[in-house]
């Protein structure tokens, strides 16, 4: 198995590619129709981080899966690693914040600064968010 975080910088554009190449990755209805908003199916990842147009998810790939994925039109995958267990998802991640590329794309996305949030009481509170906007369970 092969976790990692895949960046998409249009949505819209990749559900157009996957419901003319790859219908069996879109969630449908019971009609045949795309749900909305529009869910990818086919693999194990965390909830979608959007912003915009673009998309990340942790993903867990199983066999061919990471390499149907690597080569997905519209689709990159930003940092990945052999799923191991316990440490897996911290290799993942370094490879991120360690290249300033891959890190301007994760930022992009995933808004990990910190903000003033009111506290419920008239005054506000400093929030910061953790670095990692997601991880699958054991890695």
């Amino acid at each position: 198995m092969i976790d990692a975080i895949v960046y998409v910088p249009n949505f819209p554009a990749m559900v157009e590619y996957l419901s003319i190449h790859h219908r069996d990755l879109l969630a449908r209805d019971e009609h045949g129709a795309i749900v909305q908003p529009p869910v990818v199916t086919g693999f194990a990842r965390t909830p979608a981080c959007m912003n915009g147009g673009e998309v990340m998810v942790y993903a867990r790939f199983r066999g061919s899966e990471a390499d149907r994925w690597r080569g997905m039109t519209g689709v990159e995958v930003l940092a990945e690693a052999e799923y191991t267990g316990k440490g897996t998802a911290d290799a993942v991640y370094a490879q991120v914040f360690d290249d300033p590329e891959r890190l301007a794309k994760y930022d992009a996305v995933y808004d990990r600064s910190p903000r003033q949030v009111d506290d419920g009481e008239g005054g506000t509170i400093t929030v910061t968010p953790p670095d990692r906007f997601g991880v699958i369970a054991g890695a």
